[in-house]
């Protein structure tokens, strides 16, 4: 029976294990004796070894073994060893054996390393490094606070940064995934008793005037800040629990569209670093205006009044909090300040000297500010014409009008459908819901109700026309106003606020 012949080649890699591989399959050689196959397989090493293929590969031979061989066996080593070269199974080999060095050189191997009790350390040291800078450790010490109360605390307040989980969470965090505790201890598995995380968030809202103030001067003083604005602003948050107990929590317009939830307010006064300078948490029935007096009346007892002018701080509400009451308030407790006025100017003039400055959003769109002509003892005004705010508005605009006229038209059908609305009262009642429903477009319709001639009591027909063109409505989109109290501000410095905003 002839056999299958297959040259394999046999070696130890970098580990010292023996292998094989596997470098042509000759076929059948029935012409050949098996003297000749044992010198064709000893031709073949010889010339691998010369080939110097394999960096580091011992010789087994100290002449040339194929000078005792025939023309007949010479002529297949040469045959085999070429088509070897062609397949690139020489090649493979070379590069077998160096990525068996580079994996003999490997200290650690990636592909079988087994955890067993790791901890996330990445954020938490970042939390952690933030946290001294701000010496809240110190300001802890120096409240009579014991080493392990505040590595306990300070590492419940590392878990809620990172993960903003609750308590419950964030004890199994510190148990069985992050070392924010370790890292201030030095012990490993080192975690806070439930009763120590629990108790972490309200001992450090007991002393939140305190802590505020010290986080206020130590940002000041790291990163040299001014302050010279201030931007006030407030936003809610709903509790799908019940909060029968929350003396604050309270149902309201959440901007979560949870109005089914009770809800909480936060109030903000930040600088335009984006560091907080007051946090104030209200009932959640607490509408935009209700909220500033408190906030204007707590930072100027952490930070008095500058009498100096030139010093005053400028304060950046918006058009929810600014009203007449509220800007008079700013302006008797000795600030100035720069808001979106409530309504559009009617009848106004833009300053012939005034000059008009372009600039860019944060999403690159060009918004135009111009000064108006000021008018005495008024307030300064600022036209701000924005192309993509004009695009919004419109579409809007278009979806209000078809909704409002596709109402109109359900109660005219009702007119003269059987069973429908037909009294002359109730049918201008559901024309004024829907005038109640969409304000902003119902007032540029004049609407006439025609009684009938057959019975008075009812609704005859109902006409409208649109008193305000298309085109003049489009002409209002995309323009407000900035309203100050401050002379100086131009339209460059006010363009710098609008961005840094």
């Amino acid at each position: 029976m002839d056999h299958y012949y297959r040259i394999k080649e046999s070696f130890r890699d970098a580990e010292g294990r023996v292998r094989t591989r596997l470098m042509l399959a000759a076929g059948f050689l029935p012409e050949l004796t098996t003297d000749e196959i044992c010198d064709i397989r000893r031709g073949l090493s010889y010339l691998l070894e010369q080939s110097g293929e394999l960096p580091g590969q011992q010789h087994l031979f100290d002449m040339n073994p194929m000078k005792e061989m025939s023309e007949k066996v010479c002529s297949y080593v040469y045959s085999f060893w070429e088509e070897m070269k062609r397949k690139g199974t020489i090649d493979a080999a070379r590069e077998s054996y160096e990525e068996s060095v580079r994996k003999a050189r490997r200290l650690v191997d990636v592909n079988t390393i087994e955890h067993t009790d790791a901890r996330e350390v990445g954020a938490e040291n970042v939390c952690l490094q933030a946290i001294r800078e701000l010496q809240i450790d110190k300001f802890l010490q120096r409240r009579g606070w014991s080493e392990r109360k505040i590595q306990s605390t300070l590492s419940s307040l590392i878990i809620r940064t990172v993960y903003a989980s609750s308590e419950w969470k964030s004890l199994r965090l510190m148990e069985v995934n992050s070392a924010a505790m370790e890292l201030q201890t030095g012990n490993f598995g080192d975690c806070p008793t439930q009763r120590e995380v629990y108790a972490a968030a309200p001992e450090l809202y007991a002393m939140k005037e305190e802590l505020e103030r010290h986080l206020c001067r130590r940002t000041d003083s790291l990163f040299n800040l001014t302050n010279r604005i201030m931007l006030f602003d407030l936003t809610n948050f709903y509790f799908e629990g019940s909060k029968r107990q929350s003396a604050k929590a309270k149902f309201g317009r959440s901007k979560e569209k949870r109005s089914d939830c009770k809800l909480l307010v936060l109030a903000l006064a930040i600088n335009t670093e984006g560091f907080i300078r007051y946090s104030s948490i209200l009932e959640g029935n607490t509408t935009d205006p209700q909220s500033l007096p408190d906030m204007v009346e707590r930072i100027i007892a952490r930070n008095p009044v500058s009498r100096n002018p030139e010093e005053k701080v400028l304060v950046v509400v918006d058009a929810g909090i600014a009203t007449e009451a509220n800007l008079q308030l700013l302006k008797d407790s000795g600030y100035n300040y720069l808001c979106v006025s409530r309504s559009k100017l009617k009848d106004y003039t833009l300053k012939d000297e005034g000059r008009k400055v372009t600039v860019l959003d944060s999403r690159r769109r060009p918004i135009t500010l111009a000064e108006v002509a000021h008018e005495p003892e008024g307030d300064y005004y600022l036209q701000v014409n924005s192309p993509a705010k004009s695009m919004t508005e419109s579409s809007m605009n278009r979806q209000w009008r078809e909704r409002f006229e596709a109402e109109l038209l359900k109660a005219r059908r009702a007119l003269f459908t059987k069973g429908g609305i037909k009294t002359y009262e109730k049918v201008v009642e559901r024309i004024g819901r829907a005038m109640e429903k969409y304000p902003s477009v119902s007032k540029y319709y004049q609407i006439e109700y025609v009684r009938s001639e057959v019975n008075p009591n009812h609704m005859g027909d109902i006409r409208w026309q649109i008193t305000l063109s298309e085109a003049t409505q489009e002409k209002r989109f995309g323009t407000y106003f900035l309203r100050t109290n401050v002379p100086t501000l131009d339209v460059v410095t006010a363009s710098k606020h609008v961005l840094d905003d």
